[in-house]
Formats: C-alpha cells, sequence, structure tokens
C-alpha cells in the first residue's frame, strides 16, 4: 500500500527505487554476513580435525610420533602452523615469531621468517604430559575471498540501482503518459469539447477501467448539457419569434396613434420592453452557440494588435458623447488563433460595459500586451468597479449588481465574455483596479510579426 502522502508519479517511484535499494542493501549484507560465517566454520572444522588427528597421534605413538608429524608437515609446507610447548613453558616445536596463546580460540598475528605478519585462526588445547598445543591456519586467502565477495555484492548493488532507476523511469513514463492522457481529455472538455474523450490502451488494466468509467461520466455530462443548451436555444427560439410579431403590431399600431394620444407613450414603452427581451433572447442564443464550440471552425491566425486597434478607432466617438476618454496601449504584431468577430465583440462588450456603468469624466483604456507565452487583452477603467465578493456574481448569467449596472441591462456581458475566452482556451480575470475595475482576457500566443522602427 503506497504510503499517504505520496502524491506524484515521481514520488512513486522515488519510493519504488529507495524501496528496492534498500532491500538489495539488506539481502547483500546478510549474504555476506552468511558467507563470513561458513568461512569461519570451515577453517574452525579444519582447525578441530587437525587438532584431534595430533591428539590421537600423542596417543598412540606418544610424544615422539606427535613432534615427527609436526616436523614432517613444516617439512612439506603444510597449510597449518604449529607452536608445541611443554608444562614449564619452554618451546618444543614452532617458529620463534609464533606468540604462545592462552588455551582456547583465537584470531592472532604469526610472523614469518621475513617479519611479515600473517593473520592466523588458532586453537591451543592441552594435551597429555602437561604439553600444550597450537594449531593455527592462514586466514588470508578467506578474508581475500570475503573481500572479493563484497566487491561483487557492491557492483551487484550498482547494476540493481541502475536497473531500479531505469525501471522507475518507465514505470513513471507510463504513468505519466497515461495520466496525461486524462488530464488533456478534462481540460478539452473544459474547453468546450464536450465530445472529447480519454483513449483506452486495450490491455484492460485498472488505467483503462478508470478511463471508461471516465468516458461513461463525459458522455452524460456531454449529453446533459446538450439537452440544456437545446431547451434554452429552442426556447430563445420559439418565443423570439412570438415577441417580433408583437413588436410589430406594436410599431403599427403606433403608426396608428394621433400624436398627444394618451396610450401613445405606454405603447412606445412597450415597444422598448419588446426590444430588450429580443436583445436578451439574442444574448442567450449567441452564449449558446460560443459555449457549444460550432464557431470554431471559424478560427484561423490573425493580427489582434490591428483589430483591437479599429475597435478602439470606431469607439472613440462614442465615449466622447458620454463624456469618458478612451486610450490605449497596444504592443503592434500580436497574432492570436480564434474567431475574429468574436474576440472583437468580447472587446466592444467590455469597452460598452466600463462606458455605460459609469458617469463622465471615466477614462478607460484598451491593453494588448504579451506576457511571456500569452497575450493579455485587457480593459481598465477608472469608475466605481465592483467589490470582490461581487466578481462571481457578475460573472453569472443574470447577475446584475443593480445599485452600479445600468438598469437597462440583462446581465449577460461578462458570462459571454467568460465563454469566448474559455472557447480560445483562455481564461476571463477580474481584478480590482482601485479605483474602477481591470477585466482581463487570457489568450494563447500564435507568434509575432517581426517590428519595423522604433514605436
Amino acid at each position: 500500500m503506497i504510503a499517504r502522502g505520496v502524491r506524484s508519479a515521481r514520488q512513486i517511484t522515488l519510493l519504488f527505487v529507495a524501496g528496492l535499494v534498500i532491500a538489495g542493501v539488506l539481502l547483500g549484507g546478510i549474504a555476506y554476513l552468511v558467507g563470513h560465517d561458513a568461512i569461519r566454520g570451515q577453517i574452525d572444522a579444519r582447525i578441530e580435525a587437525e587438532m584431534h588427528s595430533l591428539r590421537h597421534l600423542q596417543k598412540q605413538g606418544g610424544n615422539r610420533a606427535l613432534l615427527a608429524a609436526i616436523d614432517e608437515d613444516d617439512e612439506r609446507g603444510g597449510s597449518f602452523d604449529y607452536v608445541l610447548v611443554n608444562a614449564w613453558g619452554h618451546r618444543l616445536s614452532g617458529e620463534r615469531g609464533h606468540p604462545l596463546l592462552a588455551i582456547g580460540w583465537h584470531d592472532a598475528v604469526f610472523r614469518d621468517d621475513a617479519g611479515n605478519g600473517i593473520p592466523v585462526r588458532a586453537l591451543t588445547a592441552p594435551l597429555d604430559d602437561g604439553l600444550r598445543l597450537t594449531v593455527a591456519t592462514d586466514t588470508a586467502p578467506a578474508a581475500a575471498l570475503l573481500r572479493t565477495t563484497l566487491v561483487l555484492l557492491a557492483l551487484a548493488l550498482l547494476v540493481l540501482i541502475v536497473l531500479a532507476i531505469g525501471c522507475g523511469l518507465l514505470f513513471e513514463r507510463a504513468i505519466r503518459r497515461r495520466l496525461d492522457l486524462m488530464n488533456r481529455t478534462a481540460v478539452a472538455i473544459i474547453a468546450g469539447h464536450l465530445d472529447s474523450r480519454i483513449a483506452l490502451s486495450g490491455h484492460g488494466d485498472e488505467f483503462d477501467q478508470l478511463a471508461s468509467t471516465f468516458n461513461s461520466m463525459f458522455g452524460r455530462v456531454e449529453a446533459l448539457i446538450g439537452n440544456l443548451r437545446q431547451v434554452s436555444s429552442d426556447v430563445a427560439h420559439e418565443l423570439r419569434t412570438p415577441i417580433t410579431h408583437l413588436q410589430n403590431r406594436l410599431e403599427r399600431a403606433l403608426e396608428e396613434i394621433p400624436p398627444g394620444s394618451p396610450g401613445l407613450e405606454t405603447v412606445d414603452a412597450a415597444i422598448g420592453d419588446s426590444e430588450r427581451i429580443l436583445s436578451l433572447f439574442s444574448a442567450l442564443l449567441r452564449i449558446s452557440e460560443v459555449e457549444s464550440g460550432t464557431v470554431r471552425r471559424y478560427f484561423r491566425t490573425f493580427d489582434l494588435s490591428a483589430q483591437s486597434a479599429m475597435v478602439v478607432e470606431s469607439y472613440s466617438a462614442v465615449a466622447e458623447d458620454k463624456g469618458c476618454q478612451l486610450l490605449s496601449d497596444i504592443e503592434p504584431g500580436i497574432l492570436v488563433d480564434g474567431d475574429v468577430e468574436l474576440l472583437s465583440q468580447a472587446m466592444t462588450n467590455l469597452i460598452e460595459n466600463a462606458l455605460n456603468h459609469n458617469g463622465p469624466g471615466t477614462r478607460v483604456t484598451l491593453v494588448i500586451e504579451r506576457c511571456e507565452d500569452r497575450v493579455a487583452l485587457r480593459v481598465t477603467d477608472d469608475g466605481k468597479g465592483i467589490d470582490e465578493a461581487d466578481f462571481p456574481s457578475a460573472l453569472r448569467r443574470f447577475g446584475r449588481l443593480e445599485a452600479r449596472r445600468n438598469p437597462a441591462g440583462h446581465g449577460l456581458g461578462l458570462p459571454l465574455v467568460q465563454a469566448i475566452a474559455r472557447l480560445h482556451q483562455g481564461a476571463l480575470e477580474l481584478q480590482d483596479a482601485r479605483p474602477g475595475l481591470r477585466v482581463t482576457i487570457w489568450l494563447r500566443s500564435e507568434g509575432q510579426q517581426p517590428r519595423v522602427g522604433t514605436h
């Protein structure tokens, strides 16, 4: 079970590699200790067998036979060294560089004729007639074997670490690849591509099962949202026709009413109300069309800077008539991929909101600039602004803030701008300009035209 707190594929991979390395170290250490004990056991068994053989030889042939056997083994260059002393501690056999050891097992160092130290494993035991015999054997070969084993274990551990890291990276890549598929699909659905689905690998593993569950959920969401949009669109279409007929009748009636008649103002007000209702239905249909993503087929790469300059030029006179200033700070040559009409409508909606919801003397600024790999389309005013707590209401359909907004509005301007931003895989951000309101549409940049001269 993966420990609580491990959240990412990389952490899982590191945990896997660390666990494998720790297991390798433990197994290698155990193998080394077991090998060390086994070699020590074999050496001790050989020494005990030699000691038993010499003790038996003394019992059968006496001390003379014992000394003869020791001398014969020394001359033959056997694998054992001996030290034999009598009851008074006089050395009867053995090199003078070999120390006299107490009874029992010892790890000692004997000296050869050149004075070089030789590590030995030795056993000293009492014999008949008060003699004391030490049997020792060189442990240097065994130590060399253990060192070689240790080097091999270290190399094996290094290979294990490399393999663990390699397998871990492959494991991480596999997880990330599958998770990226799910993430990209979710991002596409958020951007309005409700028909996007997670591709299955065909292996029938847990990821495929999870992807199938998500795909079923996405299909259900697509159907529900599609039904909701269809109902909204149908209602708007069905109601727009009779209201249009009603408006036409009212206009004909208005023409037939003599000037100064009492009902003239009432009919004129009814015509204005019908126009606002039709405008509301048109906005709802436009939002539904944008959210459906069908207009994405009209996308093309265009010069946002040039288009923004045209919008500012066309609205400058409107701003002057309202006693406001419309300024611009447009970075030239910014290209984006999108629908020209929709982004122009988003700009006009933001400019109209700033002009209509603030009084004369308001300064409205349109800024187009590149911020790293994104483009900011920003409209800022120094008017009354909106409290940050009211930002969610301002982005909600029909979320009119009556105290600050034009009572003739219907609360669909910012929701339409937000739908346009999402259609272009961007985002809409509201900020308090202190004073006023700053609205930013974040878009993806498609490149930059070369600049000529200095601006």
